[in-house]
């Protein structure tokens, strides 16, 4: 999938460049290609299937999928995730003292030097995701919108008989705003903390 909530998935990573490389690389990659990833970068993209169970299952995400259900069906969810990644991306101070472009542009130089190992596909997502400066675009509205439209047009490759543009919901976002930083602000501090118990109970 294209740019969804991989702006979480670094912050949630960072410190660790196997976890950063694994959690962008992760829905990428295929049971196959596990055994040929590094240790770290495996544990990686582990942490991101586990941060992925653990948002699905939260009453507060299912409640932000139920703001835009109406307009989105089966799509909410990819939907919540990506609007997340911008409340996080616009609010971003209250979650980190480095300034997001400084965080993005050291994000980036991770994923640089440790994509050549991964599969194809994921190599090639990663170069397109630096060279179109993903992360600092989250924090806009255009940015966003963007994203959508640019999932959209994967899902239509994958389900086409399914499929329907992401943009559509653009004007329910905006609606809900107010209702849907608040539930982002509620889960986001539940979520850093699993990620920290993760880590602690993970081998070294």
């Amino acid at each position: 999938m294209d740019s969804v909530n991989f702006l979480a998935h670094l912050h949630l990573a960072d410190g660790d460049a196997g976890d950063m490389t694994g959690g962008v690389a992760a829905d990428f990659v295929r049971y196959p290609d596990l055994h040929r990833l590094t240790p770290d970068v495996l544990r990686g993209v582990m942490l991101h299937r586990h941060i992925d169970g653990f948002t699905d299952r939260h009453p507060v995400t299912l409640r932000s999928i139920s703001r835009v259900a109406r307009t989105m069906g089966w799509f909410g969810g990819i939907v919540i995730d990506i609007y997340y990644d911008h409340i996080l991306a616009r609010d971003w101070l209250r979650y980190s003292a480095e300034p997001l472009a400084a965080f993005a542009a050291r994000s980036y130089r991770v994923l640089e030097d440790g994509h050549g190992q991964l599969p194809e596909d994921a190599r090639d997502f990663i170069r397109k995701f630096i060279d179109q400066d993903r992360l600092n675009r989250y924090a806009s509205r255009d940015g966003i919108e963007d994203t959508l439209a640019r999932v959209s047009k994967v899902i239509a490759k994958r389900i086409p008989n399914r499929a329907i543009p992401l943009t559509d919901a653009m004007p329910r976002l905006i609606e809900c705003d107010a209702e849907l930083a608040a539930d982002f602000h509620a889960f986001y501090p539940e979520l850093i903390a699993f990620v920290i118990q993760h880590k602690s109970e993970r081998p070294v």
